[in-house]
């Protein structure tokens, strides 16, 4: 007998409380239920910093987060979600060799590993064509209001990767719901475009994983017929789904947000940077234009056992929209600064904020953003701790914060409209959303309402004209789209049809 403690001793230090679930020790009374807390509150200290790893998370442990929602622990459960969300963020933008693997330290130098992945245009084409392969050296481009750009020059001194290069950004059009268009191509979901206090427009761009990739390509899900044929046949669209036990990732999809760098006026080393082309108009027609561009803003979703209405969490770059002032910079041409918001001028207490914007005297735009919910304290004291611990690896990241992150309390629970209060304003998605709110200032600026009637707010299905304060909500809007809350498969477009 003792060698058989000794033997589920090892065997929990090893596998865990999920291990031992799996292999029976609990079930079986070889593991008492406070061995089994104990394990589980040594394997989740929410106060620790999250592991640094290339390997992204396919889902939260669900024995530990069903034991804190029994337990009623709803505040310790969202520190799951977070530090999971961190990982995943963290391995996403791990530095990869130019053979795809990634490198030992996530300080090195590398491609991001979220650039092995697809962008949404090049799955989704204009005539319904297949989509490119995945991991091709070069892609097709974007078409622009139906016409394709052409290609820049790229023998400047900036020696970007050719356009058609997939170790380029190109940026364009990130509606979800809108055609690409060089007049809108900037424009945020929905909405209107933003711009930065150097007076250059935000760029957005959208990928997906293979696993997402791999489902639409079986399924000719990418063309407008093919999707149709396919909900015909089984009724509703289900995405794969993450399953803890095996890490086995299911369908993820990513949303970024770009400004164009300054080397005159910014500090390069403070952001993640991509060489990048924008359409850009100049003499003639618009051009793909190479420009360097660093990341403001960062959208995780993934599908998982544990979340079927997704778990969504965003970052932003630390500069966005505060900074201390007092703080300095050296710029990319070597002078120095002192170090300003990105978004924000802090010199203009009265700019009305996150509201479109016309162009100044010197014919720029500038968009003054503000977050109109702040991001709570647990969650900044868990940034504090990454950041310290990202700084310490010599990465970049260490320049960027968790803004939130979303997912589904109660996933059986059904939405919620019309004269539901507040139910139709806080559940409209299904699942009961913690929290309700969750917005990105560059990505959602628009969508910050503050205090409105409860039927006014944005994206609203609840017929109270109760006053509610009202921001941005991830699942709220995504549990419009009739395609399991993703709003990129709105793209499928009819092929054309044979001439006669």
């Amino acid at each position: 007998m003792m060698g058989t403690v000794a033997n589920t001793k090892r065997r929990h230090a090893l596998f865990g409380a999920a291990g031992l679930l799996a292999a029976g020790l609990i079930g079986a009374g070889l593991i008492s239920a406070a061995d089994e807390a104990s394990a589980q509150k040594q394997r989740f200290d929410p106060n620790r910093a999250v592991r640094l790893s290339p390997t992204m998370p396919a889902d939260v442990d669900p024995a530990i987060r069903a034991d804190l929602l029994k337990r009623g622990e709803i505040l310790l459960a969202h520190r799951l979600f977070e530090r999971q969300q961190w990982a995943a963020f963290i391995a996403l933008n791990w530095p990869m060799d130019a053979k795809g693997r990634p490198r030992q330290r996530l300080g090195e130098r590398g491609q991001p590993q979220w650039t092995g992945w697809i962008e949404t245009y090049q799955v989704f084409k204009p005539d319904g064509s297949a989509p490119d392969p995945w991991g091709g050296a070069t892609r097709s481009l974007p078409l622009a209001d139906s016409v394709q750009l052409p290609v820049a020059d790229t023998t400047d001194a900036a020696r970007l990767p050719a356009v058609s290069n997939r170790n380029a950004r190109v940026l364009h059009n990130r509606s979800s719901t809108r055609k690409l268009n060089v007049a809108d191509e900037v424009n945020q979901a929905f909405s209107f475009a933003i711009w930065d206090q150097n007076g250059s427009p935000v760029h957005y761009e959208s990928l997906i994983n293979r696993v997402q990739y791999d489902f639409i390509v079986k399924n000719g899900l990418y063309e407008a017929g093919g999707l149709a044929a396919y909900l015909a046949k089984v009724g509703k669209l289900k995405l794969p789904a993450g399953r803890f036990a095996d890490n086995r990732l299911g369908a993820v999809e990513l949303k970024l947000a770009w400004r164009v760098l300054d080397p005159a006026k910014d500090d390069f080393n403070r952001y993640l940077t991509q060489p990048a082309y924008v359409a850009a108009a100049g003499a003639g027609a618009p051009r793909w234009t190479p420009v360097t561009v660093g990341l403001v803003g960062f959208h995780i979703a993934q599908k998982t056992e544990t979340a079927p209405q997704w778990i969504w969490s965003t970052f932003e770059h630390v500069d966005n929209v505060a900074v201390d002032r007092l703080a300095r910079i050296r710029t990319a041409d070597g002078s120095r600064r002192a170090l300003r918001p990105s978004f924000n001028d802090p010199d203009c207490e009265w700019c009305p904020v996150n509201v479109p914007i016309q162009a100044g005297a010197d014919g720029k735009r500038r968009t003054q953003i503000t977050r109109m919910v702040p991001i709570s304290r647990e969650t900044a004291a868990l940034n504090a701790r990454m950041r310290d611990s990202l700084a310490k690896a010599g990465s970049k990241l260490q320049y960027y914060e968790m803004v939130g992150t979303q997912w589904p309390v109660d996933p059986a629970s059904p939405p919620e409209t019309g004269a539901a209060f507040p139910g139709a304003v806080a559940n409209m998605s299904g699942g009961k959303p913690l929290p309700t709110y969750l917005a990105n200032t560059v990505m959602e600026t628009f969508a910050q309402v503050g205090n409105a009637p409860a039927n006014e707010q944005p994206r609203s299905v609840s017929t109270s004209t109760r006053p509610v304060f009202g921001t941005g909500s991830c699942m709220g809007c995504h549990a419009s789209s009739p395609y399991d809350f993703s709003w990129i498969m709105t793209k499928a477009q009819p092929k054309p049809r044979a001439k006669p």
